[in-house]
């Protein structure tokens, strides 16, 4: 599981970080496809959540991103078997961008 949460990322400063169960995923995710959920939450200019998913394939995580139905305030990627999910609230769109623009750098530097 990459470690993409660091303390800081941009304007954010993380507030927690955790790993849940698989089974007590809070998204619609296939539980037999995960293997492990890292979420953290910031807080910076607004307050944003993201959530971290280590599924059992790229094809896994293909098929939860073609699946997924958009949402206000959320974005969502994937990257081989991590499928990445961000949601936030009253945040500074350009420091949202930067946030977004680095975990997803991150995620890609370490496949």
């Amino acid at each position: 599981m990459p470690d993409i949460f660091t303390e800081v990322v941009g304007a954010w400063h993380r507030t927690s970080v955790s790993d849940l169960p698989p089974p007590a995923a809070p998204d619609p995710v296939p539980p037999a496809a995960i293997e492990r959920i890292r979420a953290a939450s910031y807080e910076g200019p607004g307050k944003l959540g993201a959530r971290l998913y280590q599924l059992t394939s790229f094809a896994v995580a293909l098929d939860v991103v073609q699946r997924w139905r958009p949402a206000p305030d959320t974005v969502f990627f994937h990257n081989g078997r991590f499928f990445l999910l961000i949601q936030w609230q009253t945040a500074d769109r350009k420091a949202l961008q930067e946030f977004v623009a680095t975990l997803e750098n991150k995620l890609t530097a370490r496949q």
